[in-house]
């Protein structure tokens, strides 16, 4: 049974941050096992969807700092799951690309990560689902589009 005082209710943000922090939670629950965290996974995952990226592409899709993605890059490449190569044609790009230890691993992982999501949305129905998606688009393209009201920059 659900416990009401555990519902998140008021400011959009409290229920947003309530989600990412279940979800968080139990990725990182399911991803010890491989001595990786969230961030981690979504690095390798991009990686993977992508035949590589570079760091300024993670930057764009996954909601931290960009310091932090590269300090998250760093640890992969010293675990030996990520490797950085510099392209030819542009000496300055630097491309991420899984290991071969990593594409080994990364099933697994996959599937774990899916029993995550099964997990989260149990109860949920599709059409539930895809009205929430739907919202989750709409606040953030209004977040893209309204962004420049948290720092308007130097208007002097």
């Amino acid at each position: 049974m659900l416990d009401e005082r555990k519902v998140p209710q008021g400011p959009i943000g409290l229920i947003a941050s309530t989600v990412v922090t279940a979800h968080a939670k139990l990725a990182g629950d399911v991803l010890m096992p491989f001595n990786i965290v969230p961030v981690q996974w979504a690095i390798l995952e991009q990686c993977a969807s992508a035949q590589g990226t570079t760091a300024t592409l993670l930057a764009r899709v996954i909601p931290i700092d960009s310091a932090s993605i590269s300090r998250n890059v760093e640890r992969l490449v010293q675990r030996g799951l990520v490797r950085r190569q510099r392209l030819e044609r542009d000496r300055r790009i630097v491309r991420l690309t899984l290991t071969n230890d990593a594409r080994a691993i990364l099933p697994e992982i996959m599937q774990r990560m899916q029993v995550v999501d099964t997990t989260l949305l149990e109860g949920v129905t599709e059409a539930e689902l895809e009205g929430f998606l739907r919202t989750v688009r709409k606040v953030t393209a209004n977040a893209a589009r309204y962004s420049d009201l948290a720092d308007p920059g130097d208007t002097s």
